[in-house]
């Protein structure tokens, strides 16, 4: 039986299901009932209610075949639940109890024991759970999000568990100890949880692969967490390779600091920090630690200094540093370096900024993309030019050129710097992209490696000079180009037409003609 919304309050007394006694799926969909069911069949075997108006079960319900209980929106409070969860009801594998706003406390459900799916995720007024929740060994999926009053979590011993759900639980201050191995859980996501440290039992779940903890977004006050608790769980952890940290106040005493030296994790390949206070010192000791890590991002974080031991981080190929307004020094380049970003960076030093658009740098290491605060364009770029785009000829094979693009105001694309490469005015390929995250009015420079494909033959002429323009379709100041000797010639490129011997148009300017384009 099936009752879909109409929109309507339906009257009615209670005893409609009294008579139905072998009903064995019952779903309720409507909001529109005056009161709850004073009688239900023991025969379900399915039940899903939105919103049932009962605070309570009725007497002399025994549904001891029921495998799938769900209730979302409904008024039962946590009295009136627990009766029915006292019998033993083996064949229960689902409950959810989503947006139950009547309910304070998860009752004791011990006696469900083959449990697998239990829900009770944006109960606004619960503060407690049951210890019996933490020890369902048959449990795969625990869902606590949105429980603004939860201060604690039982301890936990789930040794099926493969997916715990504790976002925005805004009150939940410590993370459950771990009673034994859980090996079945990868992910976990305890985002915007003021969470202060982790217990040492922590470790024991061995198979977590990616942790994601603190607040998204910015905070006024962030969250005070011991670091000393957070570097030796997550080393122990073999297969943990993603950690991200949001809004953390990461402090560590001086003792602690020596103790972990010597520390390393292995496995972490990605490390996200965002609204953090990364003191100087503890940024050191974390690149220490994540020797191995690939992409490493330091968002809005507060710190001054990238250290030079960061040269160490030999898989590190990404790095961004966007909106860290106190960072003045990069000390180091980490070896195999392919996009770096570092927008919105006020305080960084112009000789910081040299090292990173350096022609000898950029020329020896295969780096890909740079994006930084807008600055002028370096001197060694062949042609620069302002305008919306920028002319250069080639014969039959595109060449391998750097490109310098400084953009100011506000983009069309607010997280991609689109850019379009059009051939002999007809062919556009629109096929770089450069992920460029943050807000859509910030200027920046940036600087990357143009090489396109080889499939050009069909638009390409074979016995005269081909013309190419860049266009980007963002806001612009300015353009440069720098031919990469390495892999094509001077003598494959003209930044004038080669055939009329004058300039594409009267804002292009070629060596020795440079555009001046001031820091803004």
């Amino acid at each position: 039986m099936n009752f879909s919304s109409s929109g309507e309050e339906v009257e009615w007394d209670g005893d409609a299901f009294k008579e139905m006694k072998n009903l064995k799926t019952l779903i309720i969909k409507s909001d529109c009932f005056s009161k709850g069911p004073k009688h239900l069949p023991n025969t379900l075997r399915v039940l899903e209610w939105w919103r049932c108006p009962s605070q309570e079960w009725p007497r002399n319900f025994n549904p001891k075949q029921l495998a799938i209980c769900k209730l979302p929106e409904s008024s039962f409070t946590s009295l009136g639940l627990a009766p029915l969860f006292e019998k033993r009801l083996v064949n229960l594998t689902r409950l959810t109890l989503d947006e139950c706003d009547s309910l304070t406390e998860i009752p004791d459900v011990s006696c469900l024991s083959n449990l697998e799916n239990l829900s009770f995720g944006e109960c606004r007024n619960l503060f407690t759970i049951h210890h019996s929740v933490g020890l369902l060994e048959k449990l795969k999926i625990l869902d606590a999000q949105d429980c603004p009053k939860l201060k604690s979590f039982p301890p936990l011993k789930l040794t099926s568990l493969e997916r715990l759900e504790l976002w925005y639980c805004w009150s939940l201050e410590s993370f459950s100890e771990i009673l034994g191995k859980m090996e079945n859980i990868t992910e976990l996501f305890l985002t915007d949880c003021p969470i202060t440290k982790l217990p040492p039992s922590f470790r024991n779940l061995t198979r977590l692969r990616s942790l994601c903890l603190g607040p998204h977004h910015r905070t006024e006050q962030l969250i005070d967490f011991d670091a000393a608790t957070l570097i030796p769980n997550i080393c122990m952890m073999p297969e943990l390779s993603q950690i991200e940290f949001g809004g953390l106040q990461l402090r560590l005493l001086p003792d602690d600091v020596l103790k972990l030296t010597s520390v390393v994790c292995p496995s972490i390949r990605f490390v996200c920090f965002y609204y953090c206070d990364l003191s100087d010192e503890l940024l050191r000791l974390f690149l220490s630690c994540f020797v191995n890590v690939i992409n490493l991002k330091l968002t809005s974080c507060k710190f001054t200094v990238i250290p030079e031991c960061i040269k160490e981080c030999r898989f590190l190929t990404f790095l961004t540093l966007d909106y860290c307004d106190r960072l003045q020094e990069i000390r180091g380049i980490p070896p195999n370096l392919i996009r770096f970003r570092a927008r919105t960076c006020p305080a960084l030093t112009s000789s910081s900024i040299s090292m990173l658009l350096n022609q000898e740098l950029l020329e020896a290491r295969d780096i890909h993309l740079i994006s930084l605060p807008i600055v002028k364009i370096p001197e060694w770029f062949e042609c620069q030019s302002r305008g919306p785009s920028i002319f250069f000829w080639f014969p039959n094979k595109f060449p391998v050129i750097t490109v310098c693009i400084v953009t100011s105001g506000p983009k069309k694309y607010s997280n991609y710097l689109v850019l379009n490469v059009i051939i002999n005015k007809k062919h556009k390929h629109r096929h770089q992209r450069f992920y460029s995250n943050g807000s859509n009015a910030i200027p920046s420079t940036t600087v990357f490696r143009l090489q396109m494909k080889d499939n050009l033959d069909e638009e390409l002429s074979k016995s005269e000079w081909n013309l190419a323009e860049i266009v980007c379709e963002d806001s612009w100041a300015a353009y440069g180009i720098h031919v990469l000797k390495e892999k094509s010639s001077m003598e494959d490129i003209r930044f004038s037409d080669p055939c009329r011997k004058r300039k594409i148009c009267s804002s292009e300017v070629g060596v020795g003609e440079k555009a001046k384009i001031s820091r803004q």
